[in-house]
């Protein structure tokens, strides 16, 4: 008589398992969701490592931007380079942010 009471108390926690999981359609949005939220973070992942690698390689002060000096270090075309330093430094303080220099990179 015990088994049958274990195989009812079985099938009685089964039925509850499958009444709290969300409809396989629910279930697919949720998992979509996941993933696009994965790519995003992948994307900002992406851009931080581009700009930090930038920053890594052309500032020498270690102060999270780059004056025109330190940008143009490194060039093989300073007037072009200072043409797009020009370009992506919107607001003309000399500086280019970190947004900017994301900008510049085309992220």
């Amino acid at each position: 008589m015990k088994p049958l009471v274990f195989l009812l108390a079985a099938f009685s926690m089964l039925a509850t398992v499958e009444a709290k999981q969300p409809p396989a359609s629910a279930r697919a949005q949720q998992a979509e969701k996941e993933k696009q939220k994965k790519l995003e973070k992948e994307a900002r992942d992406k851009k931080r490592d581009a700009v930090k690698a930038v920053l890594d390689a052309k500032d020498k002060n270690h102060d999270g931007s780059l004056t025109r000096d330190e940008y143009l270090t490194g060039e093989t075309d300073a007037d072009a380079a200072g043409k797009r330093f020009d370009q992506f430094n919107k607001n003309g303080d000399r500086y280019m942010t970190k947004d900017e220099i994301e900008t510049s990179l085309g992220l």
